[in-house]
């Protein structure tokens, strides 16, 4: 049977893992329920509640309900008619709406902060009457309370009483048989309060015979005197216990008058189990919020494939993310280089972005602005199929004609390793064919291949672009860094090489390439190495960059403290002469005698003062502002 998409691109791992932040069973099935779809509107709307929930978990808040049973079991049974829950079950309901009281409580204040959230919560039904009810009638070992109805209190404690009156009537027969040790103690058996009598005097006790001894010498005796009572006692359980199906059935009939609400509540639980679990799987893995956007383009920052980052998590190493954008102009990627490159890996991912997100699964990506599609369509891995008769280049050719037939311009379609399986020079002329009939749908194409002509056909076509995963050409071991612009070069006999293949192999190897092809594969690699150095002299110039900025930043903030303290010295060099000049003008008016000019004097001076003081603090700040912006010029720098 050929895999389905989800299957080919490892959906179900990614369910899995999301799974796993989950903290009850009915989220643990909205989780597995996740699928893809096509609608905008709904998918943008989880989104915004993923996001509402991540900004809770970030703000140091969290969501569980790891105390709730699972209430599938019994609200199935609730809605059977005539069906009575047990008592567990009513607990399990008790429990349920206590975490639906407990979830809108705990959102009711946070309207402000969660709006979407809050507002799923404010709509959770109040039946806090009716856990109530269950509570007061079953206790939490699950037996039934005496306060569960008056009259299984009154049963109860007519049991009690005449329980008592009957060992006092049995303890009193043994006292006047004037029993010994070890056989004078009162027992049950079928229910039946009794007393040990030995077997050679079992005629001096009449009464009935309800067992033996394991050893045949002790038979149990009810006397006829206590069968009335035990026959009361007897009576007296019946009635308790038709009294308890009474309360149980009265309870299950309260929560089948509000199974709609509970089974809504139960929906609701589910639904914020699996938002958190989004959100804690989103934290987790560093995930982004997609940006659907109109048209067929696609742009991913720093992408991972999630099992496969889980997978090198356990094994303490760091998964290498993909960035590429697709779309526009250009809507084929051809991406070419070595096996275990990372080629199928980089395809892979790419799908599972697009199922992720239009499942309502945050996005492995810093960033993630994608097309809403109407398939992802696959052809990845082995097809072959024994039981249909099928080679591995025949089932990829069916998949292939399906995808065709499929496809329209709102498709995504993922190939891998394009016309492998046949003769090459067919397999490549197959494979440029294929391509052509996709693009000319419309479609988002990313394939991969080892072929040199759909290299040269991605260099050469309008819309068609080439794209090479990353070769360490030094160490011969992959980077799996996509590069887009530049084919990539397979290596296989420099890898064959680096793994021992014997010396005259491979110069036999080397000799036998057709001159054609290895000089395509030279200018492939100097391509490559030239893209190297372009990174390098990018990476050294953005240093430098940065250390010139330090530099000015430091020199500019030299350059204001010395200024802060020259200004500070200035200032109180002309608060000082200021004073001066204050004080000996306050000697000579002190010196007039006349005390109406005095006083006119003294005015006028603190007038002046004052006018001559806000004069030069408004010239020096006029000067500051022009000497800041003269040596800022020369720093250059700005305000």
């Amino acid at each position: 049977m050929s895999r389905t998409v989800e299957d080919i691109l490892e959906f179900e791992r990614l369910r899995e893992i999301v799974r796993r932040y989950t903290t009850c069973e009915p989220g643990r099935r909205a989780v597995e329920a996740l699928a893809f779809s096509t609608g905008r509107a709904a998918l943008e709307a989880a989104f915004v509640l993923i996001e509402e929930a991540v900004a809770h978990l970030r703000a140091g808040g969290e969501m569980g309900f790891g105390a709730l049973a699972d209430p599938e079991p019994w609200l199935e049974r609730l809605s059977v008619p005539g069906h009575v829950l047990a008592p567990v079950q009513l607990l399990d309901a008790a429990s349920l709406v206590e975490t639906a009281g407990a979830l809108k409580l705990s959102l009711r204040h946070e309207t402000a902060k969660h709006p979407r959230l809050s507002e799923r919560a404010a709509a959770l039904p109040d039946l806090s009457g009716l856990s109530k009810a269950i509570r007061r009638a079953i206790l939490p070992n699950a037996e039934i309370s005496d306060d569960a109805s008056p009259e299984l209190k009154r049963i109860r404690g007519t049991i009690g009483k005449t329980r008592e009156k009957l060992r006092q009537d049995l303890k009193r027969i043994i006292r006047a048989r004037g029993e010994e040790p070890g056989e004078d103690y009162v027992t049950l058996r079928n229910d039946r309060f009794v007393i040990p009598v030995r077997a050679a005097e079992r005629r001096n006790v009449p009464g009935v015979v309800h067992g033996a001894s394991s050893t045949g010498q002790t038979v149990f005796v009810e006397p006829l005197e206590t069968v009335d009572s035990n026959n009361h006692l007897v009576q007296l359980a019946e009635d308790e216990a038709a009294e308890i199906v009474r309360i149980l059935d009265e309870l299950t009939s309260r929560l089948r008058g509000e199974h709609p609400a509970l089974a809504a509540a139960t929906e609701t639980i589910a639904l914020v189990d699996s938002l958190f679990a989004r959100a804690r799987f989103a934290r987790e893995f560093q995930c982004t919020t997609p940006v659907f956007i109109d048209g067929a383009r696609l742009r991913l920052d720093a992408a991972r494939h999630p099992a496969l980052e889980d997978k090198l998590r356990k094994q303490e190493r760091a998964v290498v993310p993909l960035s590429l954008e697709l779309g526009g102009p250009d809507t084929v990627l051809v991406v070419s280089g070595p096996n275990t490159g990372g080629k199928t890996v980089a395809l892979k991912t790419v799908g599972l972005a697009i199922l992720a997100a239009q499942s309502g699964i945050p996005v492995a990506a810093e960033r993630a602005e994608l097309p809403l599609v109407d398939h992802v369509l696959a052809d990845i891995g082995d097809e072959q199929s024994i039981a249909a008769d099928l080679s591995t280049f025949s089932a990829h050719m069916l998949n292939l004609r399906v995808m065709l037939e499929t496809a329209t311009p709102q498709s995504l379609v993922l190939v891998d390793e394009m016309g492998t399986g046949t003769a090459p020079e067919e397999g490549a002329a197959l494979a440029v064919a294929l391509l052509e009939e996709f693009r000319e749908r419309g479609c988002l194409i990313l394939a991969t291949t080892h072929h040199d002509r759909l290299k040269a056909y991605a260099s050469t076509t309008p819309g068609v672009l080439n794209s090479a995963m990353e070769f360490d050409g030094e160490n011969l071991r992959p980077t799996y860094r996509l590069l887009t612009g530049v084919p990539g070069v397979s290596c296989g006999i420099a890898i064959a090489e680096r793994l021992g293949m014997p010396a005259t192999a491979i110069a036999r190897a080397k000799k036998e390439m057709d001159p054609n092809v290895r000089e395509a594969g030279e200018l492939i690699a100097y391509l490559h190495r030239s893209r190297d150095q372009m990174e390098d002299l990018k990476r050294q110039s953005a240093a430098e960059f940065e250390r010139l900025g330090a530099e000015r930043l430091a020199l500019r903030t030299d350059w204001v403290e010395r200024q802060r303290k020259r200004l500070a010295e200035l200032e109180t060099k002309f608060n000082l002469t200021l004073k001066n000049y204050e004080q000996q003008i306050a000697r000579v008016v002190e010196a007039v005698k006349d005390r109406e000019l005095r006083a006119q004097l003294e005015k006028q001076t603190k007038r002046q003062s004052l006018k001559a003081r806000t004069e030069a603090r408004d010239e020096t700040n006029a000067s500051v502002v022009e000497h800041l912006a003269e040596s800022q010029e020369d720093l250059g720098t700005t305000t």
